[in-house]
Formats: C-alpha cells, structure tokens, sequence
C-alpha cells in the first residue's frame, strides 16, 4: 500500500469510495455525476484543494478531500476536511490514519494554516481526530499547521 496523489483517471474508484459515505452520513451528493464533477474541480484546483488516496497494488482502497474555505485570499489557506473514506475490507488497519497524517503533512508543507472539520460532517470514524492534535469548539474542530505553533487551535 502506498499513497498518492489522486488524479482525473482515479474518478471512478473515488466516486465509489465516496458513495460508501453516502450509507454512512446520508446526506452525501446523491447523483454520480455530481461526484465526478464535484471531485474532477477538486482535482483540477491543486493550490486550493487536495485529493490523496492509498492505492493496493494499483486499486484505490481509500481517499481523503481537503479543500480550501478562502481560495484568493492573501491569509494562508483554511482547509476543510470533506471527505474520507476507506473500502471495508481495509478499515482497521491503519489506512485513515496513514491518509490523514499524510495530508496534514502536505499541508504543512504548503504552507496553509489549519484544517477544520465542521461538527456537521463527522461520523464515527472521524471522531478520533484529537490524536492528530484536532481540537473541538462550538461548530467546528481544527488542527493549527502552523509551525511556531504546538498545533492545537481552538476556533
């Protein structure tokens, strides 16, 4: 297993990833094609988002969305945590958490400035952020990238 970055010919294997999310959340996109142009402008839009997924072999089993909340801002980009999924017959072995922890480096290394996750969007597996460094306030949780910082933020 080995993680990547997603790209447009991965549309289909993320588009199936994220319908499991719709049986968990129940309120996912719905259609598939909303799906593919939801996740292609995320692919498309590499300074304000990032699409990584873990391949076996060269099957996609798990995918993670991160996209920007002030895209054209002179400030640091603020990213939301949208989506994540892992097939399931890999959940419980570490693919999330080896997804998760690869995105926050990324965006470190980007420079951008926190990852939110709206209380609204998490189900039961997200709800171990706090061993990442997320801290819970009123509607959102965060994790602060900054560098100076011991990385817990509250909004």
């Amino acid at each position: 297993m080995y993680i990547d970055t997603a790209s447009t010919s991965d549309i289909s294997a993320l588009c199936d990833l994220a319908s499991l999310l719709e049986t968990q959340e129940g309120d996912f996109f719905g259609r598939r094609h909303q799906q593919v142009r939801r996740l292609g402008n995320l692919l498309l839009a590499k300074e304000h988002a990032l699409v990584l997924c873990i391949r076996d072999q060269e099957e996609v089993i798990a995918m993670l969305t991160l996209s920007s909340l002030n895209p054209g801002s002179d400030q640091p980009a603020i990213m939301r945590l949208n989506d994540m999924a892992v097939l399931p017959a890999y959940q419980g072995q570490g693919a999330g958490s080896m997804l998760l922890q690869a995105a926050i480096n990324q965006a470190r290394q980007a420079g951008w400035s926190k990852i939110v996750v709206h209380q609204t969007d998490i189900n039961p597996t997200i709800q171990q952020l706090s061993r990442f460094g997320f801290t819970p306030a009123a509607q959102q949780i965060q994790l602060s990238l900054r560098a100076d910082k011991a990385s817990l933020s509250v909004a």
